[in-house]
C-alpha cells in the first residue's frame, strides 16, 4: 500500500485562468440556446460547472434537462479551449515544484506520466498509471474540481501540469463537491489509501474533505483569506505552497512540525 492520495482542486489552488471560465460560459449560452447571458454576478469560488448552469436556468425560469446540459457543455468545452489558447492559465508560486517532487521524487522510480489525448464530453482522457507500484508511486495525485472533465484536463494541459495527474472527480454529473471528492477516491482505484488529503482554496473544499473523512489543506491563493479558511475548519492552512519543507512535512506526517 502506498502512502495515500493527494487530491487537488484546480482553480484558485493550482492555477489562475483569469476570465476564461466566464467568457466561455457566456459564449456557450449564446451558441447553445441563443441567450445573451452574462455570468459576472456568479460566484465561481467553490462552485461547480453544473451548479452554475442550473443557477442560470433557474434565473431564466427554465427547467434544465439532461439534453440541455449535454448541449451546453459540448459548447462550453471548445469555448474554453479557445480562450485558454489565447490566454493560458498561470500557475501559483511553487506549484510545479511541489507536483514534481511528489510525482517524480529524486530517487529511482518506475512512474511515468502521459499527457492528455483529449476526449469527448464526460469521457476521461486515456492515461496510464504507475506500473507495479514503483517507489515514486507512494503518493497518487488526483483532481477534485467543479470543472467538467474535459475542461479540467484542458486547464491542466495549458498550464503544463497535466502529466502529474491520472484520475479525478469532476463537475460533470455531480453538483455537490463532496460527491465529486467521493468519486475521485473511487476513481483512484485504491481500496486502502491510508491518508487522503484534499488541497483546495475554498470552504467548499474543506467541507468536501470533512464529509469524506479526508485531511483538509487549505491555501489562501484563491478568493478566501487565511483567517476565513481557518474558521472554516481546515486541518492545515497555508498562505500558498512556497514553503516546500512545511508542505511536504505536513503530507508526510499529517502534522506541522
Amino acid at each position: 500500500m502506498g502512502k495515500g492520495l493527494i487530491l487537488f482542486d484546480i482553480d484558485g489552488t493550482l492555477l489562475h485562468a483569469p476570465g476564461a471560465g466566464r467568457t466561455a460560459f457566456a459564449q456557450a449560452f449564446k451558441e447553445a440556446f441563443g441567450w445573451n447571458q452574462t455570468v459576472e454576478h456568479i460566484n465561481f469560488y467553490g462552485a461547480t460547472d453544473l451548479n452554475v448552469f442550473r443557477q442560470i436556468c433557474r434565473e431564466r425560469n427554465v427547467e434544465p434537462t439532461a439534453d440541455m446540459e449535454k448541449t451546453f457543455f459540448n459548447r462550453l468545452a471548445p469555448a474554453l479551449e479557445t480562450r485558454l489558447t489565447v490566454c493560458p492559465p498561470v500557475l501559483f508560486p511553487n506549484v510545479e515544484n511541489i507536483l514534481k517532487m511528489l510525482h517524480d521524487p529524486p530517487r529511482p522510480s518506475l512512474c511515468s506520466g502521459h499527457p492528455s489525448r483529449g476526449g469527448e464530453f464526460l469521457k476521461s482522457p486515456s492515461r496510464e498509471g504507475c506500473p507495479k507500484g514503483g517507489v515514486g508511486c507512494d503518493w497518487k495525485l488526483g483532481i477534485v474540481t467543479g470543472n467538467i472533465e474535459i475542461n479540467a484536463w484542458a486547464k491542466l494541459r495549458h498550464a503544463g501540469i497535466d502529466r502529474y495527474f491520472s484520475f479525478g472527480g469532476f463537475g460533470c454529473a455531480y453538483a455537490d463537491r463532496a460527491e465529486i471528492a467521493r468519486h475521485a477516491l473511487t476513481a483512484s482505484g485504491t481500496e486502502n489509501p491510508g491518508k487522503v488529503f484534499l488541497i483546495g482554496d475554498t470552504p467548499s473544499d474543506i467541507n468536501a474533505a470533512k464529509a469524506n473523512g479526508f485531511i483538509s489543506i487549505a491555501v489562501a491563493t484563491g478568493g478566501f483569506d487565511f483567517q476565513t479558511l481557518e474558521k472554516a475548519g481546515a486541518d492545515f492552512v497555508f498562505q500558498d505552497l512556497t514553503d516546500m519543507e512545511r508542505v511536504l512535512s505536513t503530507l508526510e506526517s499529517g502534522m506541522v512540525e
